[in-house]
């Protein structure tokens, strides 16, 4: 695939709901190509961010529209994605992954993050959750 000449948007602020979706895959996939990806692993990449916005929009909104506003970057060693909302806060001590081949309920979203991103993390910032999402560059310790 033919890498952009510039970096794409770095942020955009929607109405997160289902419609709206396709248009943050086309953000991410052209953020994944400008940092040099290769394919199988931008499809890890989006199939974690797919599942982040899914998780967003079932627990902290509960299955409504809510405000999300997405920042991205680059640096020297990792792709970046920082989403956030204004949903309810989602209690650390819910989150359950599961191993691969692990049978059972829940859990499952955090395993298809962790297939798309090695590092993870959420907080709560006052009336905002902040997960941030971030995956090593090609050819960086760590990167695929």
């Amino acid at each position: 695939m033919v890498q952009p000449p510039h970096a794409p948007e770095a942020s955009v602020d929607i109405e997160l709901a289902p419609p709206r979706l396709h248009g943050l895959r086309q953000l991410a996939e052209r953020w994944a190509l400008y940092a040099a990806f290769p394919d199988a692993d931008i499809g890890r990449l989006l199939a974690g961010l797919d599942e982040a916005l899914a998780n967003i929009h079932l627990h902290a909104y509960g299955g409504r529209p809510g405000p999300v506003r997405i920042e991205i970057k680059k640096t020297a060693q990792e792709l970046i994605f920082e989403l956030f909302d204004h949903g309810k806060a989602f209690p650390s001590e819910q989150i359950t992954g599961r191993q691969p081949g692990e049978i059972g309920q829940g859990g499952w979203g955090t395993l298809m993050m962790q297939a798309g991103f090695q590092r993870i993390e959420r907080r709560r910032v006052g009336d905002r959750n902040i997960l941030l999402l971030a995956r090593p560059l090609p050819g960086k310790k760590g990167g695929p």
